[in-house]
Parts: structure tokens; C-alpha cells; sequence
């Protein structure tokens, strides 16, 4: 297994979180956010609208583009090693936001497995969490405090992230405990 590798993780949603991360794993473990940001669907959405107008797609038809769009430069910027994300999960409050999530993972999982040659790896909200924070229902302002707490990460610009970022950082980790760190 190499030493260090480049993953891009994702918190999918219409607040697209993402990071670009180096992870050295030996001697000691530790990740680098390279990078990270936040894109905001709805916005390139109503933008996108107001420029190109058409009768024929639906709304949801023109954010998926555009969400495809953003996740062609995201997977494009590095060769990445790995790609990672949360897992898709069903609030029953919130069911139109599973049938989005279902949509999006479809997208990500696709581009990853067919145009990257790819495994896309997804991981449970609730393990996320246990990992970086040892506590299965933290919510995101624990998650923040546990990834910004956490000596073997090292993330610039921490003060301008999102919790989408933040949770992608959880992510990576996560990632690295749970598929990494076993291996080896």
C-alpha cells in the first residue's frame, strides 16, 4: 500500500461540501486539507435559469446538470486515489431530500466508477461521527470542534469552512481509520 494518498471527499447535498486532502500514513498518521470548499446548487441553479432559459427541463432537471457539471471539475482536479462521501440516508421528515441524495450519489458513483475506473467509497452519517467525534449523534458543531481538536489533521483555513466542509474533513477520516488503518 503507498505511504500517501490523495483522496477528494464529499457531504452531498445542495450545499455541496467537499476537500481535497493528502493522507501520509506512515509513520505517523496524518491528513492535509489541501484544499476544501463549499458549492451552492441552488445558486448556479437560479443563475443558470435566468441565463438560459428553456421550456423543456424541469428545475431539478437543470440543478442536476449543474451538479454534474461541478462534479466533473471536483473528480478532474487531481488524480485522486480515492473518493469518498456519506452514504445516503432517509430522514422521514425529510424524504424529498433522500430522493435528491439518491440522485446525486447515483451522479457522483457513476463518474467515479465509469470515467475514473474508480470504487467510490461511502460511509454510514452515524460511523462518521463515532470516528472523529466517538459519539454516533454528534451534531456539526461537535463534528467541527472534533476535526479542528484533531492533531493529525492539519486544514488551512479552517475559519472560512462550512459545516459541509467540516464534514467532509470527518469524512477522510473516517475513510482512514475504517479502510485504511485496518489494512495494515
Amino acid at each position: 500500500m503507498k505511504n500517501q494518498i490523495t483522496v477528494l471527499a464529499m457531504d452531498l447535498g445542495s450545499s455541496l461540501g467537499w476537500c481535497r486532502c493528502v493522507c501520509t500514513l506512515r509513520p505517523d498518521l496524518h491528513i492535509t486539507v489541501a484544499d476544501h470548499g463549499t458549492v451552492y446548487l441552488d445558486t448556479l441553479t437560479n443563475e443558470r435559469m435566468k441565463k438560459e432559459y428553456n421550456e423543456v427541463f424541469s428545475r431539478s432537471r437543470v440543478k442536476m446538470i449543474v451538479y454534474e457539471e461541478v462534479i466533473r471539475k471536483l473528480v478532474d482536479m487531481v488524480k485522486f486515489d480515492a473518493f469518498i462521501t456519506e452514504d445516503v440516508f432517509c430522514n422521514p421528515r425529510l424524504v424529498s431530500a433522500f430522493r435528491s441524495l439518491s440522485l446525486y450519489m447515483e451522479t457522483l458513483e457513476r463518474i467515479v466508477n465509469i470515467e475514473k475506473q474508480k470504487r467510490l467509497y461511502t460511509i454510514s452519517p452515524t460511523s462518521i461521527k463515532e470516528y472523529i467525534s466517538a459519539y454516533g449523534q454528534s451534531d456539526k458543531g461537535q463534528v467541527q470542534a472534533a476535526v479542528l481538536a484533531n492533531k493529525a489533521i492539519t486544514m488551512k483555513n479552517s475559519h472560512t469552512a462550512t459545516e459541509h466542509e467540516f464534514d467532509a474533513v470527518a469524512a477522510v477520516w473516517s475513510f482512514v481509520q475504517k479502510c485504511l488503518m485496518t489494512l495494515g
